[in-house]
């Protein structure tokens, strides 16, 4: 079977909106890149700025959000971004923005596949992909944290949130992610966070842009959301697959081989899980290239 073609956009495509954290207002850009080159952030807003490379080493915080940085340029929250680039199946990709932070639109990343769809895939016949390749199990755990992949020819989530809030005790879900699947079942699912938690955020420097219609809050009895309350029953597990994915993401290789278990999952959690695993493919590719 011929491997699957890399991608980036035909086209540029231009959402704005505000940072969910900074608050400040911003705007991004998608615009087309050459195979190889990866998913590259710009801060379009900083003249002679450096790339950022969406790599695990680029990563200088994960409180709340995962946030990437090469000297000036720092560029908040980009999980959803990365995320909606792998579900759209999208592996070049020149991200352009326009302030700290890109727009949080409405809490999902719906909005973010809907603009790279009006952009257009486009393959690269002749450069496949450059995939994920895992020599065995992978085992991370911290505390509750527990992360497990194993080899697979699918891509496979399943997480499980577990907490004492009574809103949320419990929520499990597994998905074969793809194109189709990603869209339908796990993109539109928005960020949340408990309303005993917003005084404190908001102190911190966080939330700063966050409202009910980019974010669910849980409340003690009840979800405060926009028009149309929740959209799934178990939307909060399906946004903990979306950030899981954009994190993991930034391994910097399509993921389609393998399967993820994951509880009580957070940005730091996953970055160290993704450490792991891009460890161990570097190391299969070590010894892969001495034996030819």
């Amino acid at each position: 079977m011929r491997p699957e073609a890399q991608s980036t956009v035909k086209s540029e495509v231009v959402l704005e909106g505000v940072g969910l954290h900074t608050g400040c207002a911003s705007k991004i850009s998608f615009r087309p890149a050459p195979p190889n080159a990866g998913l590259r952030f710009f801060r379009a807003d900083l003249p002679g700025s450096h790339a950022v490379p969406a790599r695990l080493a680029f990563v200088v915080a994960t409180v709340r959000g995962t946030n990437l940085g090469l000297g000036e340029a720092k560029i908040h929250t980009v999980e959803h971004v990365l995320s909606a680039l792998t579900g759209a199946g999208v592996d070049n990709a020149d991200i352009l923005v326009w302030g700290p932070e890109p727009p949080i639109m409405d809490g999902s990343a719906m909005p973010f596949v809907r603009a790279l769809l009006r952009a257009g895939i486009e393959r690269f016949p002749d450069e496949p992909k450059r995939r994920l390749w895992l020599p065995r199990e992978i085992r991370y755990e911290d505390g509750i944290a527990k992360y497990r992949a194993v080899p697979d020819d699918r891509f496979v989530v399943r997480a499980t949130l577990r907490h004492d809030h009574p809103m949320l005790r419990r929520q499990s879900r597994e998905i074969e992610i793809g194109y189709d699947s990603y869209a339908a079942e796990i993109a539109q699912a928005r960020t949340f966070c408990f309303e005993h938690e917003i005084d404190f955020l908001k102190s911190q420097g966080l939330a700063q842009g966050g409202s009910l219609d980019n974010a669910i809050v849980i409340a003690k009895d009840r979800y405060l959301t926009g028009p149309g309350g929740l959209r799934y029953p178990d939307e909060f597990v399906r946004h903990k697959i979306l950030d899981l994915i954009g994190d993991l993401t930034l391994i910097g290789r399509s993921l389609i081989t393998m399967r993820v278990e994951a509880e009580c999952l957070g940005h730091a959690h996953n970055i160290e899980f993704a450490k792991r695993l891009n460890e161990a493919a570097k190391t299969l590719r070590k010894n892969v290239e001495e034996v030819s």
